[in-house]
């Protein structure tokens, strides 16, 4: 919920207070941005080296509730006042909470299973449940606005942040439900010899490849949508709707494709889900879409795909038994951080790559319809390119796993 329409959401409501410039706005989130990539690697190596005891993942979690809703209340309420340098040590406070507990749940999953089945069932329900927290994160600013006309930017964004306000005491219950599981933390062996390790591992090598190109694929649809809606489809005012049904279509398929990475396995599946999404955005260079009804229809098709994470996470639950035994300890959160973090570099270069073709076509968004060819060419082929060289790396990497023997 903290992800995605935060982002989309934070930027324009701060500008919109007249605090601090446009200008010093896109510098804020740059230099958040840089520093949540920094920080996760961090956080991830304190997760795994300073964790004792029953519960430890919880007691992460636990500690990173607290000032992750106080620092959120505090945002959307005098957030668009603050000056610029109170305003950055309060994001980066912010997304350094959010990172915390973003990691160490990712990795107290992979200390729960223990089967290749059960991680694509555990991390497959989280993708689940996440496209349902996306839906209600982008509905409620809609709901509000549509139940008191006239409703301010932060009215809207207070709405949003309310859901997840409400959604709190429901995440303590869950983590307190969980059986306790003993971690005993392990000493590290030094940041050069952590990356040699992650560097002569291969198909962990892959794998953050593997997060990159997707992420890069997903930056490219995503960056580039709005325009699509407008120019190609002709549809600039429901281009909301569109992006809302995207969602929708993820929440629907999401169980679907857990129960065949269970049946079938996570790359196979991940490959037939980028054929389907590449499949999909080539199809439309014959045949676009025409009216808001097929509009609502390819977006529910395009979201079907939008899984990725759901591979991705467990086939890295599966890698960190063989990671521990090549390496002597467990590093699952350091491992987890490394993959957020390329997840946010992929985002960051689908951004600067989308817009810097835009710019080399001549692409004005006062005026899309002039160069709406050839955005409908970047929107199509650049995130369908980054795919198949996904499936690339993918069948790399498989290989590799099979050369490796299993311990009984």
């Amino acid at each position: 919920m903290l992800g995605l329409p935060f982002s989309v959401y934070l930027p324009p409501y701060i500008a919109e207070g007249g605090a601090i410039s446009v200008a010093l706005v896109g510098l804020l989130f740059s230099l958040t941005t840089i520093w949540d990539g920094v920080v996760d690697p961090l956080i991830g190596t304190m997760v795994d080296r300073v964790r004792t005891g029953p519960g430890a993942h919880r007691r992460w979690m636990l500690l990173a509730l607290l000032p992750l809703s106080l620092l959120l209340l505090a945002l959307v309420t005098v957030g668009n006042q603050l000056p610029f340098a109170a305003l950055f040590l309060m994001m980066v406070l912010f997304y350094s909470s959010y990172s915390l507990y973003e990691v160490a749940q990712l990795s107290w999953g992979s200390a729960l299973v223990r089967t290749p089945a059960d991680s694509a069932l555990l991390y497959g329900m989280r993708d689940w449940f996440a496209k349902i927290a996306l839906i209600l994160a982008f509905a409620a600013p809609a709901a509000a606005q549509l139940l008191i006309p006239g409703l301010s930017l932060q009215g809207r964004i207070m709405a949003y942040a309310s859901l997840f306000l409400l959604l709190v005491p429901i995440a303590l219950f869950a983590i307190r439900r969980v059986p306790l599981r003993t971690v005993m933390a392990e000493s590290g062996f030094g940041w050069r010899h952590e990356i040699r390790a992650s560097l002569s591992f291969r198909p962990l090598m892959l794998l953050l490849g593997v997060q990159f190109l997707n992420s890069f694929a997903f930056g490219s649809l995503t960056s580039l949508f709005v325009f699509f809606a407008a120019a190609v489809l002709d549809l600039d005012r429901q281009s909301a709707v569109l992006l809302f049904a995207s969602f929708i279509g993820g929440a629907l398929a999401s169980p679907l494709w857990t129960f065949l990475a269970r049946r079938f396995g996570k790359p196979p599946m991940m490959m037939a889900m980028g054929l389907l999404i590449g499949g999909l955005l080539i199809a439309t260079l014959a045949q676009q879409p025409r009216g808001l009804g097929q509009a609502v229809g390819f977006s529910l098709m395009l979201g079907t795909g939008f899984v990725g994470l759901l591979f991705i996470y467990s086939m890295l639950a599966d890698l960190i038994p063989r990671d521990s035994e090549r390496c002597g300890r467990n590093r699952s959160a350091f491992l987890f951080a490394l993959l957020n973090l390329m997840a946010k570099f992929g985002v960051a270069a689908a951004i600067a790559v989308s817009y810097a073709a835009l710019d080399l076509v001549g692409f004005d968004p006062r005026n899309g319809q002039a160069a709406a060819r050839e955005l409908h060419l970047i929107f199509a082929l650049q995130p369908t390119a980054a795919w198949m060289a996904m499936i690339g790396l993918l069948i790399w990497m498989h290989r590799e796993l099979g050369r490796i023997p299993v311990r009984l």
